[in-house]
């Protein structure tokens, strides 16, 4: 048999793999998470990469969790260190030198590092035969559903379409209502590839979410709006408990810019010095009943207010000024924090 000649005629630039990683690490790692290292080493040659977990997930067609899971992995591993700003957020991405081989790892750190690179074991995929598909689409609740799919893609669903879709349900074991679900979820995140929506469904199925119920809990822990909202509270070493979860279902549906959200719960905390989900739900509503929708809004109308209470104030009216709804928006001036506070407390 004869040689092959590695060789190449561009010049389009490389990056460069220790040949450590390929030798003892990549074997043994989860064919996803070595992607996105090797994603990530790609990055490192160029001037200020815009990167963060979202990017890097939309990039390579991952679930954020997919990102994470591969990230703490390889610091598990040894081969990178996760640098995180004074707000817990992940600020940096250190590549190292492995300090120990793979193969002197103790047997606790060898466990630990299986137990992030292990998948729970999910069905085969088959092709299916055009008599399975005529099958398949004879039931009524596959074909509304099919064809409700096809409205939402704009296309006629193609056999590599069908083959995912039966997988999903067949095997997966998903309900049409959570292939609705599915579908419209990730063409609200602009992901109309069905290959993009096998992913999240496949995530799905490892992490045990069989409803509509749990799909869409899953979807809101991982939104931005959970992650801001926790910080915002200060909340780092648990996760939300039901009713707090609700507020948050809420406030995701609003038509309101989020950083009024993580202003509302400023607020909350500087009041009622807790996270208080209730509270900061009513400083939401009330701002929506005045049709607040950014924070320049909820600063005219804090200015607005500041200088009706000091009209009233050189009046002598100081009870017409306790009666007032907002607190200043620097939290500064004039007891706001009492007057915000009363609203509250009134509604």
């Amino acid at each position: 048999m004869a040689d092959i000649i590695l060789h190449t005629s561009s010049d389009s630039g490389v990056t460069c793999v220790s040949n450590k990683f390929i030798d003892e690490y990549m074997k043994d790692a989860n064919g996803e998470f070595v992607k996105i290292y090797l994603y990530l080493l790609r990055l490192l040659g160029q001037e200020d990469p815009d990167v963060d977990i979202g990017t890097l997930a939309e990039k390579l067609d991952h679930t954020e969790r997919d990102v994470r899971r591969a990230l703490a992995y390889w610091e598990e591993s040894g081969l990178v260190s996760l640098e995180y700003n004074e707000n817990d957020e992940l600020a940096g991405v250190c590549f190292l030198e492995p300090t120990i081989s793979s193969g002197n790892m103790s047997k606790s750190s060898k466990k630990k590092i299986k137990s992030l690179s292990k998948n729970k074991a999910l069905p085969k995929r088959s092709e299916y035969s055009i008599t399975q598909m005529k099958e398949f689409k004879e039931n009524d609740d596959v074909e509304e559903m099919l064809f409700v799919i096809e409205k939402y893609l704009g296309r006629n669903l193609t056999v590599m379409d069908l083959n995912y879709i039966i997988y999903w349900i067949n095997e997966l074991s998903f309900s049409t209502d959570l292939v609705y679900y599915l579908v419209e979820y990730c063409i609200d995140k602009g992901h109309a590839n069905i290959k993009y929506m096998d992913k999240i469904a496949l995530d799905w199925a490892k992490n045990n979410i069989s409803s509509v119920t749990q799909a869409k809990e899953d979807t809101i822990t991982h939104s931005k709006i959970y992650i801001n909202v926790c910080k915002s509270f200060g909340i780092d070493n648990r996760s939300l408990i039901k009713s707090e979860l609700e507020y948050v279902k809420k406030w995701n549906k609003l038509s309101i810019d989020n950083a009024l959200i993580e202003e509302a719960c400023r607020r909350t905390i500087v009041n009622t010095n807790k996270p208080n989900f209730e509270y900061a739900d009513k400083i939401l509503d009330n701002w929506i009943e005045h049709s607040v929708k950014t924070l320049e809004d909820v600063k005219e109308l804090d200015e607005e207010y500041k200088s009706k209470i000091t009209a009233s104030t050189s009046r002598g009216a100081k009870k017409t000024a306790s009666k007032n709804r907002f607190n200043n928006f620097e939290a500064r001036d004039y007891d706001y924090v009492d007057l915000e506070k009363a609203l509250v407390n009134k509604n």
